[in-house]
Parts: structure tokens; sequence; C-alpha cells
């Protein structure tokens, strides 16, 4: 007789099966541990502009005002400085993303730029740049990577454009988020 314990998922299709050997030179014991431990991406944060906002000045870096916070899970976006600081024990390797969007605004070869900034430096591989590809076409930059943060460091989106006088940026797509990595 061969000893089966099946268990069907609990959303139907498939299941998970331990089946004892058929024979045996001693007693084998399996051991199955439930762990009560929760992994997860924290800190994590998304935020955004909260309303279209008009960037006058061509040719010159401006840190992006994102004062919308879609969620916050550490309360380390400060939505006054729009920095985010890294939390006391949150060091490790972090996911990155950003999306800026100028409405209607560049001209054919005209361009737009963003980066993040660490502790007022650049990140080398934070930047992302567009040209428009026609007069007053909608243009997008977004750029998502990995980097190491230290407890404290502080970070912060910046947007460019060289337009020749004023664009608007979407409040619906111009955001900063990221995520601390799990065994990061």
């Amino acid at each position: 007789m061969t000893a089966k314990i099946k268990l069907n998922a609990a959303s139907g299709g498939g299941s998970v099966s331990l089946q004892a050997p058929s024979t045996a030179g001693s007693d084998t014991v399996l051991e199955v541990s439930s762990y009560n431990t929760v992994l997860d991406n924290t800190p994590s944060w998304l935020v955004k502009l909260s309303s279209n906002y008009t960037h006058s000045s061509t040719n010159s870096w401006q840190i992006a005002p994102l004062a919308t916070e879609d969620h916050d899970t550490d309360g380390a976006f400060n939505t006054t400085t729009y920095k985010f600081t890294v939390p006391s024990g949150k060091a490790g390797k972090y996911f990155l993303y950003y999306h800026q969007q100028i409405n209607d605004n560049p001209d054919d070869g005209e361009n737009m730029q963003g980066k993040i900034e660490k502790n007022g430096t650049a990140l080398d591989y934070s930047y992302s740049l567009a040209v428009s590809p026609g007069s007053n076409k909608t243009t997008n930059v977004h750029h998502s990577f990995v980097t190491t943060l230290a407890v404290g460091d502080e970070l912060a989106m910046w947007l460019y454009h060289h337009e020749g006088g004023s664009v608007t940026y979407s409040a619906g797509s111009t955001w900063f988020g990221g995520y601390r990595l799990i065994g990061g």
C-alpha cells in the first residue's frame, strides 16, 4: 500500500502531493514548518505632481514639485522639499523609477530630460532624454534602475527642457517612485 497526501489548490486546477517511498531502510521523518515571517519591499513610495506644472526656465534644471503621495509606507518622502530620505534600518538596494510628460510644447528637435539626484549629485545612470519628433508634440521621458542607498541618503527627481519658452508637465503623467529590494 502506498501512503500519499494530496492537497488541492484552493482556486482549482492543480495540487501538491506528498508520497512515501515504496521501501525504506529506516523511518524517514518529513518535517513541514510554517513561518510567519513577512517579507516586504519597504519602504515603498510613489509621488506625483498635484496639478499640471509650468516650467518656464528653458535650459535649466528644476526640482520636480511632487507634492501628492499615492503611497509612502514609511513616511520617508517629504512633500515640502520633494525629497525621499532613506529611513533608519532601511539601507540596501532600491528599484527606482520615474516618468515625465510635457504636453503639446516641444517642437522638432527640441528636448526634455529627467534625472534622479542622490545627496545633490546626479546618479550617472538615472538620466533620460527625449527629443520631440515634430511641432507641438507631447513628449515623455521615463527610466528605471537599481542602485544602492545608505541610511540618510536623499533622492529627488529633476526636470529639464530645451523648448525655448514655457512648458507644461502633466500631473497625470509625471511621477517618481521606488522601493527597497528584499534581500538587497
